[in-house]
């Protein structure tokens, strides 16, 4: 055995040093400030409404912020790096707004490789090679682009052969003071052509609709008079994937980006076609309180109850806009619906005071984000979140209603996951399994009270979309017959010599 000061033998090189450059929490007022440079405003990156209509559910931080951190962390480290040949970049997971990031280098010969980790997961990767650079690279041709203000909505064929001279949203003096180490190791050009690309995908091409997958780019010489533009060609589309590649040249670097083109938010049916499928007047004098009903399985429910004849109040917690319009197309058919801001994290019974009718229904459908990658078998924090929300809220919520009438009618949505137990949703599954525990509990425990608990099988919402858009069915067939159990309860209700004693409060029962 050798001694940790001696070399180790000829036949067993070397090990790869791993050092960890740096660690950060990517805020909002970060992704504000990169925004506004690279002008890559798409709103899965800026909005919080609008990205959990996305594949990622939450903000998620510009892979290309990561990489130019990456690149500033090494550059800091060590101030006299070798002239860049060559980047390679591959984005493998989204990084939530305000979720722990770390980058760590391992050098190997003449390159460098940086990974980039968060939940123990490895979400980015770039490879990094020295050398001399190019000489002066062909750009692609094609007409001047400004910068868009808003995030381009383009259709997957109209995305074959899109080409032009995309200006840069900001001068690579402007760039260069967010990465200042990397500009002086790379130049500010090169900075500023990298922010490009992010806005080349987020903005233009795919545009509003995107994901950025990698790139490759070299480092290259470039003409006395350059101007600040990223020139692009789309080289190939893959409709199986969405999958659009484009060649890139512009600020010092030469070479293409890969991207996909996501699955866009799933609109509902309207109320019109879902009214043909339940009968009119069939849910009559129930005054129903959809938690969670501002888009996806919430959204359906509340039109296909208003469609039978109910009253629905529709909550929202950030999606206030959305919720409004679920209400005005509701009415707009000639029902009755109500918006009214829910926050299942706080105490039901203060929110739902300001109703004047106690709800005879209530549907719960509050989320958090359902897919997040991780490496751990099992992640607590992950587990204590979907149980604040599937078990802690719920019977919070039942609770309060219990007290205003006590044959409140429940319909808690469980999944086939419970069973299923897709990779990466073990908590998911688990919280959703004890959400089931505490219904059945409470049909024993709290009657006249009553919780239908079915498990609806996988259906199309935001947060079912994928990058291949997988054909899946709409939410109404497999919420309709829930909906139709959850309204023949309470049972007296549906008596009409049913004594006025079970509409009393839970107290007094």
């Amino acid at each position: 055995m050798s001694r940790p000061d001696e070399s180790p033998p000829p036949d067993r090189p070397a090990r790869a040093e791993r050092v960890v450059l740096a660690e950060r929490t990517f805020s909002e007022a970060d992704q504000s400030r990169f925004a506004a440079v690279s002008g890559d405003r798409n709103p899965m990156h800026l909005d919080p409404v609008l990205a959990r209509r996305t594949q990622a559910g939450v903000p998620v931080v510009h892979g290309v912020h990561l990489v130019l951190w990456g690149l500033e962390a090494l550059a800091a480290a060590e101030p006299g790096l070798a002239p860049m040949r060559r980047l390679r970049a591959q984005f493998k997971h989204f990084a939530a707004v305000g979720e722990s990031v770390a980058v760590a280098a391992t050098r190997s010969g003449e390159s460098v490789r940086l990974d980039f980790t968060a939940a123990g997961m490895t979400i980015a990767q770039l490879v990094i090679d020295f050398g001399a650079a190019l000489e002066t690279a062909e750009a692609p041709s094609g007409a001047f682009v400004p910068a868009p203000a808003e995030a381009l909505d383009v259709s997957f064929e109209a995305m074959a052969g899109m080409s032009g001279r995309l200006a840069f949203a900001s001068p690579p003096d402007a760039v260069a003071p967010l990465f200042p180490s990397a500009s002086r190791w790379l130049g500010p050009r090169r900075v500023a052509a990298l922010a490009a690309s992010t806005l080349l995908v987020g903005m233009v091409c795919p545009g509003l609709h995107s994901i950025f997958a990698g790139f490759s780019v070299e480092a290259c010489g470039e003409p006395d008079r350059a101007d600040d533009r990223l020139a692009f060609k789309v080289t190939a589309t893959e409709p199986r994937f969405q999958a659009v590649q484009m060649a890139i040249a512009g600020g010092g670097l030469v070479g293409a980006v890969q991207s996909y083109a996501r699955t866009p938010p799933t609109p509902q049916a309207s109320v019109q076609d879902l009214a043909e499928a339940v009968k009119p007047g069939e849910f009559s004098g129930a005054f129903a309180l959809i938690i969670g009903g501002s888009r996806g399985l919430g959204e359906v429910a509340a039109k296909l109850l208003a469609a039978g004849g109910a009253r629905v109040v529709v909550t929202y917690r950030v999606g206030g806009a959305e919720a409004e319009a679920v209400a005005r197309e509701i009415r707009a058919a000639g029902g009755a619906c109500e918006t009214l801001a829910y926050d299942a994290s706080l105490p039901a019974g203060p929110q739902l005071a300001g109703l004047a009718d106690a709800p005879t229904h209530a549907y719960y459908f509050a989320t958090p984000t359902i897919f997040r990658a991780q490496s751990a078998l099992l992640a607590r924090t992950r587990l204590n979140a979907f149980l604040d929300v599937y078990v802690e809220a719920f019977l919070d919520l039942a609770e309060a209603l219990r007290r205003r009438r006590a044959d409140v009618s429940l319909f808690y949505p469980s999944s086939v996951f419970v069973a299923e137990r897709p990779r990466g949703m073990l908590e998911y599954a688990m919280a959703k399994a004890a959400g089931e525990t505490l219904c059945a509990e409470m049909n024993q425990a709290w009657a006249p009270l009553h919780v239908t608990h079915d498990r609806l099988p996988r259906v199309r919402t935001d947060q079912t979309a994928s990058v291949m858009g997988v054909s899946l069915p709409s939410p109404a067939g497999a919420l309709l017959p829930a909906l139709r159990e959850t309204q023949s309860w309470p049972r007296a209700a549906k008596d009409k010599n049913a004594p006025d004693s079970l509409h009393q409060t839970a107290s007094a029962g």
